[in-house]
């Protein structure tokens, strides 16, 4: 009933606080005085924990990443979700690999077969004898005696007794010094002239399978002296 002119206003009594105050809008069955004393008043809600499937429109259905179950909310007429999260969805088609760099696991697809989680890791990880192209650790010592001048004596000394001509088809352009014994796995043999033979780039070439007419340009700048000299032999 409506408060007339001149009448009191009604003061209630706060049931949890024990507060007075004045219920808003002359609402006389208001039993607490704010809404932190409602909360605490109506207690927990009877359906919080509890799952209603009847009320779940949503279709239900299972990830195939994760293998969790979920909720198609995003559901679109022929679209259908079909994975839980976008974190399930970045990773789709991928595969789970270790590194071997720091050992935590990392998706990527199967095509491209990735060994290290990251390039970072790869470059740590790829030093000494886990490089590619390890062989002994002594390259830097091999490196040096194909620069020294106990090569270039070598290789004039096999030229001149081989007549300055391929041993295999007998030409006498852009010859090569050949070690008959390997010069990283032979190093007592490196400078010994009966270990060396006289080739020419292509011969040289076949015999290691590889192509040396691209390291001409390298010989010549390396080593000026040799090519000299085989010169002035053969004008003698």
């Amino acid at each position: 009933m409506p408060r007339g002119r001149g009448q009191p206003r009604t003061i209630l009594i706060c049931a949890v606080c024990n507060k007075s105050f004045y219920p808003a809008g002359g609402h006389l069955k208001q039993k607490t005085c704010s809404k932190e004393c409602g909360y605490k008043f109506r207690g927990p809600s009877r359906k919080k924990g509890k799952k209603y499937p009847h009320l779940q429109r949503a279709r239900t259905g299972t990830c195939p990443i994760c293998k969790k179950g979920f909720r198609a909310i995003t559901d679109f007429k022929s679209r259908k979700q079909k994975y839980c999260s976008k974190a399930c969805w970045a990773i789709r088609g991928q595969i789970k690999y270790k590194c071997k760099g720091c050992g935590t696991s990392f998706y990527a697809r199967r095509s491209e077969r990735r060994k290290y989680c990251s390039r970072s890791c790869a470059y740590k990880f790829m030093v000494g004898p886990n490089a590619a192209r390890f062989k002994d650790g002594k390259s830097l010592k091999r490196e040096r005696a194909r620069l020294s001048k106990n090569l270039k004596i070598w290789r004039i000394q096999v030229f001149r007794r081989d007549g300055y001509k391929c041993k295999h088809c007998g030409t006498n352009r852009n010859l090569h010094g050949h070690h008959i014994k390997s010069w990283a796995e032979h190093p007592l043999y490196r400078f010994d002239i009966d270990n060396g033979i006289t080739l020419c780039e292509v011969c040289h070439g076949i015999l290691h399978k590889k192509d040396f007419t691209k390291r001409k340009s390298r010989y010549k700048n390396q080593y000026p002296e040799a090519k000299i000299e085989v010169e002035h032999d053969q004008d003698r």
